[in-house]
């Protein structure tokens, strides 16, 4: 009995422990940041999202997938929902909120606007931006939605909208399809 709950506890520990390696939120979460403005269509409601990915291999840092067969990146999500005001709206995205400088250095690599109808909480995700370390949008992104909440740029790159100058307005214009 005493060997089971000692085995108990030690699996708990382990369990519990392997969950977010290295996950500290940030003191200064908008020292690194991205603002979104432009026009919306009212026919929706959006939240964009971050999403944040662990760069160091560590076990403690990395999940195994089970269907891969070996071990990938944590990643982690922050909501943000823009405010919006007649036909147009802003939204800041700190790209800070977890602390880079932990042993599994979380960076930022994806921004996400999420869409669905109005008065219903988004949850139809499409990528607008990544962060890959080069710069390659043009000063205006028309993103087009479908009445079944799928999204997409006007010029069906979505997802290649990678940028890397950070604490500036990038406008994204928000339209029916």
């Amino acid at each position: 009995m005493c060997h089971i709950i000692k085995l108990a506890i030690i699996t708990f520990f382990l369990v519990g422990c392997s969950s977010l390696g290295g996950f500290v939120e940030s003191r200064a979460p908008d020292e690194k940041f991205i603002d979104i403005t432009g026009g919306v269509d009212r026919s929706f409601s959006y939240k964009f999202k971050v999403e944040y990915r662990t760069t160091t291999e560590l076990n403690q840092c990395t999940t195994y997938h089970l269907a891969l067969g070996k071990r990938i990146a944590q990643q982690f999500e922050f909501d943000y929902y823009p405010d919006i005001k007649g036909s147009t709206y802003s939204v800041r995205l700190p790209l800070q909120e977890l602390e880079p400088n932990t042993f599994c250095n979380w960076k930022p690599v994806m921004a996400f606007l999420c869409v669905n109808s109005a008065g219903k909480e988004p949850t139809s995700c499409t990528s607008i931006f990544s962060f890959r370390g080069v710069q390659d949008i043009s000063s205006v992104t028309t993103i087009e939605c479908t009445k079944s909440n799928f999204c997409s740029d006007s010029e069906n790159n979505i997802g290649s909208g990678a940028i890397n100058d950070f604490n500036r307005t990038y406008q994204v214009d928000i339209v029916a399809k």
